[in-house]
């Protein structure tokens, strides 16, 4: 019980220490297979669970569709194209949170993750945040399924905020111009995927730690039982749960400033956790402790397990990855020098009790149930033995007072002695004075 308690503040001291946890948007998905024609066309009847979920799908570009898109808006071909500016819209999380230039492309060769959104979700969704008196255009791509063919486009502003009709809407090729697409083709809308969080992946920690120790916590207690005859060791082992806090010293994983200050994802024990801001994080961790010793026959023992709290500093390496949601990863920069500190419980002892031996009990019953016997049989005789033990157990203290008056007695002849020494040395001392007295005397003329 008292444990449990004590787990449960921890917990809720952790709870309260990270705060909230970053939320995916649960209807933004993120698909990397590029849309099939036959995908295209197909209409569904009975729609997935993932698909009723998915009310805003973005689908990554292919590198095929890369190379394309960086060949048409930033290698000169003999049109106007490349000095033009089409503009791009920024995701995070499902949500709008900006747009981008076509320049922007170019500048760093479409390094960013892009992706495609349907045209009618970019109406329905996103729409009514735009403002209506800009003029800008839009870069997308359209398909026409009867010729079976996916040219790069674009479309007004204005078009989407005012969700012009069919044969009003017009998306115009690339390059040349010489052609365009309407709503009854499948038009698709450029878009970059920006990322929600950094993980930190393939982490190698340094020889180099720092302990100090913290205080100590009654994690459990048990019992150590030996029912044979023979002295041996016993061992046992509890269970025992705690929280361990990690500590990332963000400043030392941000080093780079050129790189956003994300939330981190930090790998650990198997896991994935999530550190707030300021690089704090909790685990639950689920241990066992061991614990034994040489025990009498048939004895038994209480053990106490005590928990020393420990905080560890390290220095670690690490690949840092941007995290885009729906499982999505991208590899950004190595990292070095990182410093962190962990909160654990590091090591156990046992705290073992007083044994008690079930021999012991068992002499002592048997000599009062043979002494109640001799007492009480029906014969009334009793033996000589049997009178030597009563005498023994009417005076309990007679061994003490033998003790004591030996003592005294030894006592008072270590004392007699001593005078009896000192007044011989008197007299001694007293016959050297006269002798010394007499060798003065001179000697007759």
């Amino acid at each position: 019980m008292y444990l449990q308690t004590v787990i449960q503040c921890v917990t809720l001291l952790a709870v309260l220490a990270l705060g909230s946890t970053f939320q995916e948007n649960e209807h933004f998905c993120i698909e990397t297979e590029p849309l099939l024609l036959a995908d295209i066309d197909r209409h569904v009847v009975m729609p997935s669970e993932k698909d009723l979920q998915c009310h805003i799908k973005a689908i990554t570009l292919t590198n095929q569709e890369m190379v394309s898109l960086v060949d048409t808006l930033c290698v000169d071909h003999g049109s106007s194209v490349r000095k033009d500016n089409h503009q791009f819209l920024r995701m995070h999380n499902g949500e709008l949170s900006g747009r981008g230039s076509q320049a922007e492309i170019c500048a760093n060769n479409a390094s960013a993750v892009l992706a495609w959104v349907p045209y009618h979700t970019i109406l329905k969704y996103y729409a009514p945040e735009l403002d209506p008196r800009e003029r800008l255009t839009y870069i997308a791509k359209a398909t026409n399924l009867e010729r079976e063919k996916t040219e790069l486009c674009h479309f007004r502003h204005t078009d989407l905020v005012n969700a012009v009709s069919d044969n009003l809407f017009t998306c115009v090729v690339m390059i040349f111009g010489d052609n365009f697409y309407g709503l009854e083709d499948n038009i698709n809308v450029l878009v970059e995927l920006q990322p929600l969080m950094h993980q930190l992946r393939n982490i190698t920690y340094l020889p180099w730690r720092n302990v100090s120790n913290s205080y100590k916590m009654h994690l459990g207690d048990s019992v150590l039982i030996n029912p044979s005859s023979e002295k041996k060791p016993i061992y046992g082992s509890l269970n025992y749960a705690f929280v361990e806090k990690i500590h990332v010293n963000m400043s030392s994983v941000y080093q780079d400033k050129r790189l956003a200050q994300l939330p981190l994802l930090f790998e650990h024990r198997g896991s994935v956790l999530e550190l707030n801001k300021d690089g704090v994080g909790g685990l639950d961790v689920d241990a066992k402790a061991y614990f034994g010793r040489s025990m009498d026959p048939r004895s038994e023992v209480k053990v106490q397990v005590i928990g020393q709290w420990v905080d560890q500093h390290r220095v670690f390496s690490a690949d840092i990855y941007e995290y885009f949601g729906n499982g999505l990863r991208r590899y950004k920069q190595p990292l070095t020098g990182a410093q962190l500190t962990f909160v654990r419980i590091d090591n156990t002892e046992p705290v073992f009790e007083a044994p008690e031996s079930n021999n012991l009990v068992k002499a002592s019953l048997f000599r009062e149930e043979k002494h109640s016997n001799l007492k009480d049989g029906s014969s009334g005789n009793t033996t000589e033995w049997g009178n030597v033990r009563e005498e023994e157990d009417e005076e309990p203290g007679f061994y003490g007072w033998v003790v004591v008056t030996s003592l005294l007695l030894a006592l008072l002849l270590i004392l007699g002695i001593y005078v009896l020494v000192r007044r011989q040395s008197r007299k001694n001392k007293q016959r050297q004075m006269y002798d010394l007295a007499n060798t003065n005397v001179p000697a007759p003329t």
